[in-house]
């Protein structure tokens, strides 16, 4: 469905027009639509449509096929858009999907993705009520032993023996070695988060700290996680099992376009 049109008019009517071309086009869908059609669909006579399209054609962002001369978009778009979604704009897409999460539970929230066996902080966004973790944006820590690293792991579907190596690399020489995931725990961790749709870990990354995660998965791009961190005195077996539930419903309903939580068994 065509974007309905603002209620004031744009400060540039050329710019305007040409964007609208782009929500036709992109209603045409691959099969594309004729020039007739577009003019009609679009409210401009067919010299000033064909006009935009052939700029729009320039910088491509729109392509006419040489079969039956119907007008679609072109590479450009998807490109641009690709672009603006690379991780280091992931924590402005998911700003307001983590701040809405955070004022609801008063709880640390967490943003990362995968980095080799490793979960990366991308953001995070403190409650009001203080709390002291160790995780920053731009540290790592084993997936293994992280929610949302166990998160990412059963949305992208990582089982059996490609499970050991996310484990080994739970093995840290400088940290206490009952830290240390096994495969099979982690197995066993992988195939309750598939069941419930989210993901936890109680003291198995930190002392005194619980976490419950849950995935976000996209066409062509990696997976994301969002978490919501506590102290285990606040983050008991129920609450835990409300935090996956309100994670599920709030990202489902504020992930930004193209992003959509990873199903549950």
């Amino acid at each position: 469905m065509t974007t309905t049109p603002p209620s004031s008019p744009s400060p540039v009517g050329s710019v305007d027009k040409a964007l609208s071309l782009l929500e036709v086009l992109a209603e045409a869908g691959p099969d594309g639509m004729t020039l007739r059609d577009i003019s009609a669909q679009s409210g401009l006579n067919k010299a000033s449509a064909h006009r935009l399209l052939r700029a729009l054609m320039h910088r491509g962002f729109a392509e006419q096929a040489a079969e039956d001369q119907t007008y679609r978009l072109g590479a450009a778009l998807p490109l641009l858009a690709g672009r603006f979604e690379r991780e280091e704009n992931l924590p402005v897409l998911m700003a307001p999907a983590l701040a809405a999460i955070s004022h609801e539970v008063q709880e640390l929230v967490h943003l990362g993705r995968l980095d080799g066996p490793f979960v990366l902080y991308l953001d995070k966004v403190e409650p009001e009520r203080a709390l002291r973790v160790w995780s920053r944006v731009g540290s790592r820590a084993p997936a293994a032993r992280t929610a949302m690293g166990r998160a990412i792991l059963t949305a992208d579907g990582v089982r059996g023996d490609g499970l050991a190596a996310y484990a080994r690399a739970s093995e840290d020489p400088d940290q206490d070695p009952a830290l240390a995931v096994s495969a099979a725990h982690l197995a066993e961790v992988v195939t309750e988060a598939e069941q419930r749709g989210w993901a936890s870990e109680v003291e198995e990354n930190e002392a005194g700290i619980a976490c419950v995660g849950v995935a976000l998965v996209r066409p062509g791009g990696r997976s994301l996680a969002v978490s919501v961190t506590g102290p285990v005195e606040r983050m008991d077996v129920q609450r835990r099992g409300e935090v996956g539930e309100l994670l599920r419903e709030k990202l489902a309903a504020l992930a930004p376009a193209g992003f959509t939580v990873a199903p549950s068994a």
